[in-house]
């Protein structure tokens, strides 16, 4: 019968070396002998963890918990697990017994304040922070988490004295590059924020929010984007309610001053109609501007391989539809010069364009069950997209505008639906 110190030290050590899967079968063969090994199930938690499998990291912590309720670190594994499946209010009790159990372990207080982070609570998470870094000055996860919390605070240069110092602490440290390299982004910095994803990516090749982060940055070179991306960050500094609230407003507003501009002189119809431009310009940018700079960055030398699988697809595709477009506009464009009609090559143009969107942000390959409601709408609007097209190319059209209308409304509402759900 094999040693079960032996196998649960073979098991760290398969851990540490980032082999999870390997230490997953060691464990397993721990469990099957010793069912009620509490340090077994703690560490696969930490593998399924690893894994991203953090529904199954979640039960083995619990089973963990339910063994040995009175070990602090158990219970910050479970809200860590909580944490990463976006379930803060659990996550927070399960720290809150932690660090009953223990308050004197400073992470434990770095990953509360990450949490309150996410919650938009800003000032309870530099709080937690600061907690943390009384306890331990030399804290990676409270320097960081206190570092982001007064950024988001508009304490710059407090925020830029606590990355240096964390900095100093670690330089190899691939979350702390990480986690500069978002504040800075977070400030316009995009060009000084590149330089730490990539470092982070030095360190660690695997670190996706390092990745995400280059590849944000690299985009921010194209001035529309870089001020989407600024809203963006303002937006959700405001908490999730300003997600729907705030775009709702403007477009109300917009409306409204663009009705009363029409009883009003000329010179206020014509503010009217500048700031229904402005509107309809701002919404079309941030509708096209991600999957077009993604293709772009297909050129970059970084920001290539910065790019996922699906990305590359979403912009090929989005510029092979706008290429389409372009082709029916042509064609309607000639045939008007030998007394063909042009209104439908122009619609199917349009219609083409259109599919642009979807094909942007779709997620591949397509999959028949457990896709999120934002996908399930998107395919089905491309299939009668597919659909309208075909109809106005070979369909008269009068038989068809019924059609195309439906079309038209069902893509307006994608249009908000893509900015107001998740993906």
């Amino acid at each position: 019968m094999p040693d079960l110190d032996a196998l649960l030290h073979k098991a760290h050590w398969l851990l540490q070396h980032k082999k999870p899967s390997e230490a997953e079968k060691q464990l397993i063969q721990i469990i099957r002998q010793d069912p009620q090994h509490a340090q077994a199930f703690s560490l696969l938690a930490r593998c399924k963890y690893e894994q991203k499998k953090f529904a199954e990291g979640i039960d083995a912590i619990k089973t963990a918990i339910a063994l040995a309720a009175d070990v602090d670190y158990y219970h910050y594994l479970l809200s860590f697990g909580y944490y990463q499946v976006n379930q803060h209010q659990q996550a927070i009790e399960q720290l809150n017994t932690a660090i009953r159990l223990n308050p004197y372990t400073a992470d434990y207080f770095g990953l509360l304040s990450l949490i309150l982070l996410e919650k938009k609570d800003f000032k309870k998470a530099l709080n937690a922070a600061n907690e943390g870094l009384a306890i331990d000055g030399e804290s990676i996860a409270c320097l960081n988490a206190r570092s982001t919390a007064l950024n988001k605070l508009q304490q710059t240069d407090d925020a830029m004295e606590t990355m240096r110092n964390a900095l100093d602490k670690d330089p190899e440290n691939d979350f702390t590059h990480t986690t500069i390299g978002w504040n800075l982004l977070e400030k316009g910095k995009n060009k000084e924020a590149a330089v730490h994803f990539k470092e982070a990516l030095r360190i660690n090749p695997e670190l996706e929010g390092a990745r995400t982060g280059l590849k944000e940055a690299l985009k921010s070179r194209i001035p529309p984007y870089k001020w989407l991306l600024q809203y963006s960050f303002w937006i959700n500094n405001k908490g999730k309610n300003a997600r729907w609230f705030i775009p709702i407003g403007i477009y109300l507003a917009v409306r409204i001053i663009f009705s009363a501009s029409g009883n009003e002189e000329q010179g206020t119809g014509m503010f009217g109609g500048v700031v229904l431009g402005a509107y309809l310009l701002l919404a079309a940018t941030s509708w096209i501007i991600n999957p077009l700079a993604n293709f772009f960055l297909l050129f970059n030398k970084d920001g290539k391989y910065a790019l996922t699988a699906n990305e590359k697809l979403n912009s090929i595709l989005f510029i092979s539809a706008l290429g389409c477009a372009i082709l029916l506009a042509l064609a309607g464009w000639i045939l008007s010069y030998r007394g063909v009609s042009p209104e439908r090559w122009l619609a199917a143009a349009l219609v083409a364009a259109s599919l642009g969107l979807p094909l942007g942000h779709m997620s591949f390959p397509i999959r028949l069950s457990q896709n999120h409601k934002l996908q399930w709408y998107a395919i089905g609007l491309v299939g009668f997209g597919c659909i309208s097209l075909a109809l106005l190319l070979f369909a008269p059209l009068d038989a068809i505008s019924g059609a195309l209308i439906a079309y038209g409304i069902a893509f307006v509402l994608y249009t908000w639906l893509s900015a107001l759900l998740p993906r």
